[in-house]
């Protein structure tokens, strides 16, 4: 008997301990963030054009 709670209860911790990782992934309601890289052109102070790179995420 003490040996199959013993069991029991470390079976139940293996599962949780697997378990909560996976779940801490999750990001709300479901929707991973995406991000992507786009460039934008804009002026210097001396009129010179300037590619910035700006990551956009939603």
């Amino acid at each position: 008997m003490r040996r199959s709670c013993f069991a029991t209860a470390l079976a139940m911790t293996i599962t949780l301990a697997f378990a909560m990782p996976a779940k801490a992934a999750d990001y709300s309601y479901g929707c991973k963030p995406g991000c992507v890289v786009k460039t934008a052109k804009t002026y210097g102070a001396y009129g010179r054009v300037v590619l910035k790179r700006v990551r956009v995420c939603n």
